[in-house]
């Protein structure tokens, strides 16, 4: 019997052939994870905020000015910690803060796959499974 479609985005399995199961979604393996949280060298956990303003010249033009970065992140206490970026170093940081939020991603889908396993190992203790 088939199951529904719905049923194929979650992950499930799908009987294709009498007796034939095929996993639609392939979940990834935990030392894969790991490979890939560990190939993350540099990161940075935080954004970036820009500010500028404007000024009158003396013959009354208004002009604004060149934009000043400052990347912004949160100290150990939850306090807001703010640090002048130079111009020339924006691609950089934009990196880092990039590998920060791909690591951040990847601990969650570790603490999940960890946790499912867990919980698969005690129903197997306990004689569910």
């Amino acid at each position: 019997m088939k199951k529904p479609l719905r049923a194929l985005f979650y992950g499930q399995t799908h009987e294709h052939a009498p007796g034939k199961l095929e996993t639609l979604k392939k979940m990834r393996d935990e030392h894969e994870i790991v490979a890939e949280i560990s190939s993350i060298a540099e990161f940075a956990v935080g954004s970036i905020i820009s500010s500028s303003g404007y000024y009158t010249t003396k013959d009354g033009k208004r002009h604004k000015t060149k934009p000043q970065y400052k990347f912004q992140s949160r100290g150990r206490r939850g306090e807001q910690k703010l640090k002048h970026i130079p111009a020339a170093l924006l691609p950089k940081v934009r990196r880092l803060i990039a590998n920060g939020k791909k690591l951040e991603a990847l601990e969650a889908e570790y603490a999940h796959l960890v946790t499912e396993q867990s919980l698969a190992a005690l129903k197997k203790t306990a004689g569910e499974g």
